[in-house]
This record gives C-alpha cells, sequence and structure tokens, in this order.
C-alpha cells in the first residue's frame, strides 16, 4: 500500500475522533466553565494531533537501535500519564464525559482495524500482530453503536462492560504484539515483515494518538460503569 493511500486511511479517521470528541463534550456542556472546558480540551486535541502528526514525519518514533527503549512506548507512557492528571485535576472535564452511550459510540474508529489486515494480506504487517488487533479493532468498532444503543435494555450494562474490558485487551494485545514483533530490545518474535511500519508515518499515529486516547475512553466509561464515585452532577446517559 501507498503512503499517500495510507495517510488518508489513517488522517482520515484520527480527525473524525479529535471532531467527535469534540462535539461529545460540547453536547455535555452545562455553563459557560463547560463550555470553556470542551474548547480548550478540542483544540489541545487538535494540537496533540497535528504535533504528533508532524513528529511522525520526522521519524521521531521510529525506533533507533536494537538497545534504544522503543520512542512509542515512552510516548504511550506519557500520554497516559498526562491524560490521567488531567482527568484528576478537572471536576468540568470529567462532568462533560459522563454519557456513556457516546463514549461507546467513540469506539467506531476502531473499524482502522480493517487496514491492518490489508497491510497484512499486502505483506507489509506480520500476521502475529495484524490478524489479532485488526480483527479485535473489528469486533470492537462494528459493535460499538449496537451495544450503545441497548445500554439501557436488560442486560445492557453488563454488555458495555464486557465491551469495554475487550476493547481494553485488545488494545494491550495490540501494544504487546507491536513492541514484541519490531525491531528493539523487547524484540521476542523474530517474523517477515516486522511491525517497524507501525513506528512510521502514517501508522504511528495509532500506537501515539489514537491507542491512548481510546485506553483512556474505555477506562472512563468502565470506572462509571462499575459504579465508581466520577461527579457528582451526572449528565444523563442517555441521548
Amino acid at each position: 500500500m501507498s503512503t499517500a493511500l495510507l495517510a488518508v486511511l489513517v488522517l482520515g479517521p484520527t480527525a473524525i475522533v479529535v471532531v467527535a470528541l469534540f462535539l461529545v463534550l460540547w453536547w455535555a456542556r452545562r455553563s459557560t466553565r463547560d463550555a470553556w472546558v470542551a474548547t480548550i480540551s478540542g483544540a489541545v486535541l487538535a494540537v496533540w494531533a497535528l504535533v504528533t502528526t508532524v513528529l511522525a514525519t520526522r521519524g521521531v518514533f521510529v525506533q533507533p537501535d536494537s538497545m534504544t527503549t522503543p520512542p512509542v512506548a515512552i510516548d504511550l507512557v506519557v500520554v497516559l500519564l498526562v491524560l490521567a492528571v488531567c482527568l484528576v485535576a478537572s471536576k468540568s472535564l470529567r462532568r462533560l464525559l459522563t454519557n456513556q452511550k457516546h463514549l461507546i459510540r467513540l469506539n467506531v474508529w476502531r473499524l482502522e482495524g480493517l487496514v491492518f489486515l490489508l497491510l497484512m494480506a499486502l505483506g507489509q504487517m506480520p500476521a502475529l500482530w495484524a490478524l489479532p488487533a485488526g480483527i479485535g479493532d473489528v469486533i470492537v468498532g462494528s459493535t460499538a453503536f449496537w451495544v450503545a444503543s441497548q445500554l439501557d435494555a436488560p442486560g445492557g450494562r453488563r454488555r458495555a462492560i464486557m465491551f469495554n474490558l475487550f476493547g481494553v485487551a485488545d488494545l494491550l494485545v495490540a501494544i504487546g504484539l507491536g513492541v514484541t514483533t519490531n525491531p528493539g530490545p523487547a524484540q521476542l518474535f523474530h517474523t517477515t515483515p516486522t511491525s517497524e511500519l507501525v513506528t512510521r508515518f502514517p501508522l504511528v499515529l495509532v500506537p501515539t494518538f489514537l491507542v491512548p486516547l481510546a485506553f483512556m475512553l474505555h477506562m472512563v466509561s468502565l470506572w462509571q460503569l462499575l459504579g465508581r464515585s466520577w461527579s457528582a452532577d451526572r449528565i444523563a446517559a442517555s441521548a
């Protein structure tokens, strides 16, 4: 697959996720403060996506040698920590992320897994990574709207919990296999080809932007579905 076509297939969903998440925050606003938080969050998301794209085009995330800690892994840890701090620090942000149906629907971007399977078929990504990551993502993406629509039905809450747990497990498997099939200190599986393509532009936007965002949204959804304290001013889950 050409880099130009792959860029369209990756940058398109990335832009859609940024816009969709901003709209979820914006629709949930109840005050001027909420509106400001939604706007700032949307701007930060857009800047984050843009900066990550620029860094990716410059090869910042490519594994430099067999001994260096994978740049993608470092980025993933740092981003997850920053997202967690933002959620802990901002009550307004937590309040804007209480619509379970919207949180679940956002996972439709995981249909991007079809691209992984196509790359495997073209001999550009190893089956050891592409099959579990691709099939898992397709399952999550294709069922997101159905799970959201059934949330208020009998057993809907349980299905949503299982959906999120499966989504998290899929991300962890994809990350683990991505690291262990890519040249570097953590490589365990010497496949042909390796998963090096996932460290290069544009595919690297998946583990450096889309995956940490998806992981955090799964955790936000699970935390609330499991009855944990989140926000005193809950927004109705139906919409």
